[in-house]
């Protein structure tokens, strides 16, 4: 393997921390010349991509769970309104976070490092178990 097919890797592992399904793609079909890396890159940026879309979808959904769970709230037309406006902002500051922590992986994997996500990672190691 040259240094050429080592950076195409690399790049390949990093970007799927910003485009997700990339990651199931390489899960799926792996490459030949893949390193004990970029393997535990791809099975974590996997599973990160995949709770970062729960979380993303339940913060979209909070408005409405919280009219579930609280009824008196929807019987006030105001309440509904400023509800669904602070879910509005809630859901912009959302993207812009997971979006810096995206590209933050993604930077660090590009710079050959090696690192851990609270939570991602534990999770990734029991549901991939990585073959040395």
């Amino acid at each position: 393997m040259d240094a050429g097919d080592n950076q195409d890797l690399q790049q390949r592992a990093a970007n799927a921390y910003v485009v997700w399904p990339l990651a199931v793609l390489d899960l799926f079909r792996e490459p030949a010349d893949a390193t004990a890396w970029s393997r535990l890159h791809t099975r974590q940026a996997f599973v990160y991509g995949v709770l970062a879309t729960f979380a993303y979808l339940v913060l979209l959904a909070l408005p409405l769970l919280l009219l579930i769970v609280i009824p008196p709230l929807a019987a006030s037309t105001t309440a509904v309104v400023v509800l669904y406006a602070l879910g509005m902002l809630a859901d912009l500051v959302g993207a812009f976070v997971l979006i810096g922590l995206s590209l933050s992986y993604r930077e660090r994997a590009l710079r050959g490092e090696l690192f851990a996500i609270p939570y991602v990672t534990p999770l990734a190691d029991r549901v991939f178990r990585l073959e040395r």
